[in-house]
């Protein structure tokens, strides 16, 4: 269903815009007294559609004109809301679940984080949120009009971005041990409210469970078209591993001492905006996060190995991984010691990471492996047709399989390869802390290794 511009230029101007200045969060001296002064004149919207970014979401942009107290006001807002779709898709994307860490996460941690930065840590404005049983929102500031932008690279970030990205991320983790150790209830206390959002659910939708699989398939021929030399049964394993999405993934992101810390759960292309050099030259200077809806307290490898693995092609993640993950430790490092005043524990150093890093592979790639072709070649639907429009199993096996060509098939594969060389030379176990059984038997394999679907062949 297509956003009607006219609904929500009367549900801004007569419900939520009231509201915004009540709550004393659209202009800085709002008096209850003033209240009659207030009238919103005109309202600009743009809709955020496919080709900006990937989102579940419906999204656009406002450009507010209004009067208080006798003077005139703009504000360029962002508006976040869930699409117009049947509860049982509503209840299976755990739409309430992330809006709720995303308002949790505005209202209660960022001022914290900003007071450990010196202020310095960057974020959208926040105006409101609401929660509803079958519907949610959220409205933040337009970060556009601060020039801050999304790359118009939806993957393959350059190095200038990704050594920004990682140094920035660096140091929100270390904002987050640094808290962890200088206020341990508190930090409790906060991370105590986030929500799963991923991994609420036993079961996730057939379509969406479907495509997952697939992909784990599509990543094994792909290696075996691409990098015969990385060993079969090390293939087999990770298929075997990440099989069961739901099984797997609540077990990978589960909180586990010492190394948790407070996690973005998303970080990627989609969700990170860049300031840039004004002499055109397309260098960027800063970066800032966005879209906390899957915060979480987790390993903080969970957010490495997802950026690396969506945003970045390895012709520059492969051949510059040592510069990058160098980068990441030593903003981490820097913003630990920093905020917290004392000296790195022992668990902080950069082995301890790297080896986190490689058990947090086979969730990156499982996520690349069916995400990634969204990224390379998006469908041009609106998220309510993402949820609603139907399809055969043979069309979504097919797309799964083709959608994105050559460049998702050489980059999923190279990340396999990467995964396998990394656990060797490091000996890690891809699977150490993982169990499986619940799911390994319903897993087949034919005699070229590639994951055979019993709904799908």
């Amino acid at each position: 269903m297509a956003l009607s511009v006219d609904k929500e230029i009367d549900w801004l101007t007569s419900t939520i815009l009231p509201e915004i200045l009540k709550n004393g969060r659209l202009v800085e001296n709002y008096s209850e007294a003033q209240l009659a002064s207030f009238k919103v004149g005109d309202i600009e919207i743009t809709v955020i559609g496919p080709e900006e970014a990937f989102m579940l979401t419906q999204c656009y942009r406002a450009t507010i004109q209004f009067e208080y107290a006798g003077e005139q006001y703009q504000r360029k807002m962002v508006v976040k809301k869930t699409p117009e779709i049947p509860a049982e898709a509503y209840n299976d994307a755990q739409f309430e679940n992330l809006f709720h860490n995303e308002i949790c996460f505005y209202t209660d941690i960022l001022p914290i984080i900003r007071k450990l930065s010196d202020y310095k840590f960057t974020a959208p404005t926040y105006y409101y949120g609401e929660i509803k049983a079958d519907s949610a929102v959220i409205i933040l500031g337009d970060f556009a009009s601060d020039g801050w932008s999304v790359t118009k690279a939806r993957y393959g970030l350059s190095l200038d971005h990704v050594r920004i990205a990682v140094k920035y991320l660096g140091r929100f983790h270390g904002f987050g041990y640094a808290l962890k150790h200088n206020q341990p209830q508190r930090f409790k206390e906060l991370s105590g409210c986030f929500r799963e959002s991923r991994f609420a659910n036993d079961t996730i939708s057939p379509e969406w469970d479907l495509i997952s699989k697939v992909g784990l398939q599509r990543a094994a021929q792909s290696t075996h078209t691409y990098h015969p030399e990385v060993d079969k049964e090390f293939v087999k394993k990770f298929q075997q591993l990440v099989y069961s999405s739901v099984g797997y993934g609540r077990q990978r992101v589960a909180p586990r001492e010492p190394l948790s810390t407070l996690c973005h759960g998303d970080y990627l292309r989609n969700n990170v905006a860049y300031k840039y050099d004004t002499d055109s030259s397309g260098t960027p200077l800063d970066i800032m996060m966005f879209d906390y809806q899957t915060m979480r307290l987790s390993s903080p490898m969970i957010d490495l190995s997802v950026f690396l693995a969506n945003s970045v092609l390895a012709d520059v993640r492969y051949s510059n991984f040592d510069t990058i993950f160098d980068d990441y430790c030593e903003a981490l490092f820097e913003s630990y010691t920093k905020q917290s005043n004392e000296q790195l524990p022992a668990f902080l150093n950069r082995e301890t990471l790297l080896q986190e890093y490689i058990r947090f592979l086979p969730y990156s790639l499982g996520i690349s492996a069916s995400f990634l072709p969204w990224l390379v070649a998006p469908p041009q639907l609106t998220s309510a047709e993402m949820f609603t429009q139907e399809k055969a199993e043979v069309e979504i096996v097919e797309a799964s399989l083709t959608q994105g060509g050559e460049i998702v098939d050489r980059e999923i594969a190279h990340q396999m390869k990467e995964m396998f060389e990394l656990s060797q030379l490091h000996n890690v176990q891809i699977d150490e802390d993982i169990d499986n059984s619940e799911w390994i038997t319903s897993v087949n394999f034919g005699d070229n290794n590639s994951l055979k679907l019993g709904h799908c062949e």
